[in-house]
């Protein structure tokens, strides 16, 4: 590799967004695994962004769609797949007949209070890393850039 290469490399290396994105696949991988490993053998990799963006009450399929970016098409696939393994189910929406509203199953609910104790166990673990008051700094940074930036806002706005 020549030193162009090598510094484009290095350079690409500390974008935040590339650094955001091998995070996510981390904790989302680590907190997989350990949910198998805690008797949630239905869940994949795939479910935790679908899941991470539907309300406790239960979300929309275009409200997931605008969440996570992608098509509705593509989030009902994903629905489907979700809904086969147990996590969630759809119900009708009582303020549109035509729509749907994707909800947590009993065993959704519960891989949610898993995966809550699951993420918090790796934050301890990354709190050891940076220390506790590196993890909530980062946290702080974090909310502040997306309490000015974020246009769609937080969760349960659909």
């Amino acid at each position: 590799m020549n030193e162009i290469e090598s510094e484009f490399r290095a350079r690409r290396e500390r974008i935040l967004l590339r650094q955001l994105v091998r995070l996510f696949r981390l904790m989302n991988d680590e907190t997989v695994a350990r949910m198998q490993a805690r008797g949630f053998q239905g869940m994949q990799p795939s479910y935790p962004r679908l899941l991470g963006n539907l309300d406790t009450e239960g979300t929309r399929i275009s409200g997931l769609a605008r969440r996570m970016g992608i098509t509705r098409q593509a989030v009902a696939q994903l629905v489907r797949e979700i809904e086969a393994a147990g996590f969630v189910e759809r119900r009708p929406d009582p303020e549109d007949g035509r729509g749907v509203i994707v909800a947590f199953t009993p065993k959704g609910r519960e891989g949610l209070a898993t995966a809550v104790e699951v993420m918090a166990e790796i934050e301890a673990e990354y709190a050891e890393a940076i220390g506790q008051s590196g993890l909530e700094e980062l946290k702080g940074y974090l909310k502040t850039i997306l309490d000015r930036f974020d246009r769609q806002g937080g969760f349960g706005m659909d």
